[in-house]
């Protein structure tokens, strides 16, 4: 007898940012990134593919992911990553803490 009411949690979860959603606050992007990992996904993937520059108001939001999924066994990947960040993130050693795929 299965229980098609229970699907299997997500565990993957691929999130686009624009330059539209770092345009004044970043709440409902937070908002976005705290329902994936409470719908259960560990491992989030950030497409940033489309900003130039990465703030540090994102990279926190960043963190507080990275720290949920850490605890489930996961973490945040940083996807399509510019020179320009990827020099950033490693400056910082924020590249130790996630996993950064450059564009």
């Amino acid at each position: 007898m299965s229980d098609a009411a229970h699907s299997p949690l997500p565990q993957k979860a691929i999130v686009m940012v624009s330059d539209a959603d770092l345009d004044g606050s970043l709440s409902p992007l937070r908002w976005r990134l705290h329902g994936l990992v409470m719908e259960g996904a560990c491992l989030v993937v950030i497409d940033v593919s489309e900003i130039d520059q990465i703030s540090s108001t994102l990279l926190a939001a960043l963190l507080d992911t990275h720290r949920v999924c850490r605890r489930r066994g996961g973490g945040v990947v940083i996807r399509h990553a510019s020179r320009k960040m990827t020099d950033v993130l490693r400056r910082t050693g924020l590249d130790r803490v996630f996993e950064v795929e450059a564009a």
